[in-house]
């Protein structure tokens, strides 16, 4: 035998022997904690056995006196107590309704009338008739039934009348029949259930048992500790509740007693320990057998793992660092050869760029002809791609239909060109099965490493470059630019500090009024938002609202601004001035809100502000592309008492075709639509027909950027109601707009 197999197998032997004194000893640790948990677990369980059994036990005789407590109630004023015949009638009708075997009545004589017909004297003593009148209720201790010898138990209420003893009403009930309820809280695993009298006498039990006295047995129990049957007997006659642990003829038991609320009976529940060591054992075993086959197994899988791990690795290899599909490296072996490529081409002062490429509505491939003819693309893109490479350049596919280059760049343009022709020849000639050819289109983005940064900076950048080509018409590729990185950079600024500059109050509300043409009084006004930054001081609505359009922030922004609106308009009716209407702007991502109009309610009514001086501006590109959602919108908010307003209108293309559709209470005309009518005649008449229009569908229009007396004059002339511009006022701070109302009211 070799050497290294005799250590091997020492080894091997050392290592067994260690797991098998491991699982020795974890076993004793084990199987003393199973025992303790098992006791504990017996414990709590016989605990509280005894004590549901007397809760249930109190509960169910307290149900039967109520029965009996009932017929008392229709008993007392009855003329039936002076017409026996008709009382036992009365009685046995009342027995078949009620649980018990027998209902009766004893008269104060001792006459007693039974439901079955009988009559005895005496069936109940005067002391037993005594003892109900004086707790105005009666259970017997366990008694022989006077009819057929069985143990019986008698329920007794007594009835009045003016003060005066008219007997007791009273049911019978075997014994036998309280065994379902001792069978329902008899502990499993060979447990007993008893109701015990304090002297330790059984009035019944289940299993049935010999033995009549629970104290005469325990003289010959080895009690637990410092217990014994004597503080068992005095716990009883004290009505107190407890746990005691015994051994009885070589066998351990656990006994809990709890006290009934009648006859200062007791529930006493038993439970043998035996059944716990049974199942510590089998729990035992089974663990045993469990771990010696996890070791086993675990044997097996090491020879076999230690056999099969030659043959997996090229296998794992492969799975690591290739495309299934095209056979090219993927995008961790690229990432493992991109430094030595890198470094290659820096020693030999050749400029290189890394590359994105990806095939454009290849989805529309699948879809169409199916993914084996997709993956077939996909092979004869990857196989030009890498087909074109020079020395020292990469090639992988990233992922779905993106490919990934590393490709020296003497110069821009030349590597341009080159790309532009990659991506021609690679998509081509591309074959869907047979003859059947599909020109396929590429776009390419570009980065020309210049600096050192992580390998996924690369990719962001390259990426980048892909999305702007992918934007411009005509291009299919395209380098990344300094400024896509700068504007990168604004943009995250801006968002990591967006959340510190709203707590901080950084966000101030503007107001540009909205005038009339002749007189210049304001008439209403524009809720805008502007940034005071402490350090970059003044930020222009554009530079941010895109990036919190982009993200989501709009949203928080857009109820700041509400609060403030209606927090001013509150402050003005303070004031006593003249609260003029104020639009406040909404972003699109409010549409998808299902509460946004009830948000903007509570947040109105909360400030006490009136609904109609509140109204809502969407802008008109956001109203086309969500017709049928605006019109729920609008409809809700008109429903509210808000008017709505089209901001931009005469942006885009689809302005009138949205005021066919949705109502409109107003329509702010885009800025620059009335400059483009400024020495067009022309357009002026476009402007002006578009404005007779939109006059006879009841809308007030607005005139936005109005920044000359000519303007004015036009807009006045062909019938806009208000201007808003910097002819008339510029955007103010809240304050100052404020001190213009009062001296437009002052002047009025």
């Amino acid at each position: 035998m070799r050497p290294y197999k005799i250590s091997g197998f020492k080894r091997s032997f050392g290592l067994i022997f260690i797991a098998a004194a491991v699982v020795a000893v974890g076993s004793v640790w084990y199987w003393n904690l199973i025992t303790e948990r098992l006791a504990q677990d017996a414990r709590v369980s016989i605990v509280a056995g005894s004590r549901e059994l007397a809760l249930d036990f109190d509960r169910l005789l307290g149900a039967q006196l109520q029965v009996l407590a009932s017929i008392g109630v229709s008993l007392e004023q009855s003329p039936l107590l002076q017409q026996p015949a008709r009382l036992t009638e009365y009685l046995n009708r009342q027995n078949k309704r009620n649980v018990f075997t027998l209902t009766g009545f004893q008269f104060t004589d001792g006459k007693a009338l039974f439901s079955n017909g009988a009559v005895l004297r005496h069936f109940l003593s005067k002391a037993e008739v005594e003892e109900a009148f004086e707790h105005s209720r009666y259970v017997s201790e366990r008694k022989k039934n006077p009819f057929d010898d069985s143990a019986m138990l008698v329920f007794a209420i007594p009835l009045r009348r003016d003060g005066k003893r008219l007997g007791v009403v009273f049911g019978v009930q075997a014994v036998d029949a309280y065994e379902t309820a001792l069978a329902g809280a008899t502990l499993p695993d060979g447990g007993l259930s008893f109701i015990i009298k304090p002297d330790g006498n059984v009035v019944m039990g289940y299993p049935q048992v010999a033995y009549q006295n629970i104290f005469n047995l325990g003289t010959q129990a080895r009690f637990d500790g410092d217990l014994s049957a004597e503080k068992l007997h005095q716990d009883m006659q004290n009505g107190r509740s407890g746990l005691t642990g015994y051994t009885l003829n070589g066998s351990h038991r656990f006994s809990s007693y709890y006290p009934l609320g009648y006859n200062g009976w007791y529930a006493l529940s038993v439970l043998p320990t035996a059944s716990m060591a049974e199942k510590a054992q089998s729990l035992m075993l089974m663990s045993l057998v469990l771990c010696f086959s996890i070791i086993g197994v675990l044997g097996i899988l090491l020879i076999f793992i230690l056999r099969m791990q030659y043959q997996n690795s090229r296998a794992l290899f492969r799975l690591g660092f290739v495309d299934p599909l095209t056979g090219a490296d993927n995008l961790n072996a690229f990432r493992l050869k991109f430094p030595k490529a890198a470094d290659a081409f820096r020693a030999r002062g050749v400029p290189f760029a890394l590359t994105v490429i990806n095939v454009n509505s290849f989805k529309a491939v699948n879809d169409i002809y199916g993914f084996e003819v997709g993956d077939q693309i996909l092979r004869q893109v990857a196989q030009a791609l890498q087909g074109a490479l020079e020395e020292g350049e990469l090639f992988c596919r990233s992922g779905a239909d993106v490919f990934l280059l590393l490709l020296a760049c003497p110069d821009r343009a030349q590597l341009e060109r080159r790309v532009d022709r990659l991506a021609l020849q690679a998509g081509r000639f591309c074959r869907a099965g047979g003859e059947d050819c599909l020109p396929m289109s590429l776009t390419c983005g570009m980065y020309l490493v210049d600096e050192e940064v992580p390998f996924y900076i690369m990719m962001d950048r390259a990426n980048l470059a892909w999305a702007a080509a992918k934007q411009r018409a005509g291009r299919t590729c395209a380098f990344y630019d300094e400024a896509d990185r700068r504007q990168i950079v604004t943009e995250k600024r801006i968002e990591s500090s967006m959340d510190q500059a709203l707590e901080k109050g950084e966000f101030q509300l503007y107001l540009q009024p909205k005038c009339d043409f002749k007189t210049g009084k304001i008439k209403s006004a524009e809720a805008l938002v502007r940034w005071k930054h402490p350090v970059r001081g003044l930020i222009p609505p554009d530079s941010f609202i895109p990036v919190f359009e982009k993200n989501g922030f709009v949203l928080k922004l857009d109820q700041f601004i509400l609060q403030q609106t209606a927090a001013l308009l509150k402050q003005w009716k303070e004031q006593g001035l003249e609260q003029v209407p104020v639009g406040v702007n909404f972003s699109r991502l409010h549409l998808d809100d299902p509460h946004f109009i009830d948000t903007l309610v509570q947040t109105v009514d909360r400030a006490g502000v009136e609904h109609r001086l509140l109204e809502v501006e969407l802008t008109e590109s956001v109203v086309f592309g969500h017709v049928e959602r605006m019109k729920q919108v609008i409809d809700g908010l008109h429903e509210k008492g808000f008017s709505v307003a089209m901001d931009d209108f005469g942006s885009g293309y689809s302005s009138l075709n949205v005021l066919k559709n949705l109502y409109f209470d107003c329509v702010k005309f885009d800025k620059e639509f009335l400059a483009s009518g400024e020495g067009n005649p022309r357009m002026r008449q476009i402007i002006a027909g578009a404005v007779k229009m939109i006059k006879e569908l009841s809308c007030s229009i607005v005139a936005e950027g109005v920044e000359t007396q000519e303007q004015a004059d036009f807009l006045s002339g062909i019938g806009c109601d208000l201007a808003q511009g910097y002819f008339f006022s510029k955007p103010l701070p809240a304050a100052e707009f404020t001190q213009r109302l009062e001296k437009n009211q002052s002047r009025a």
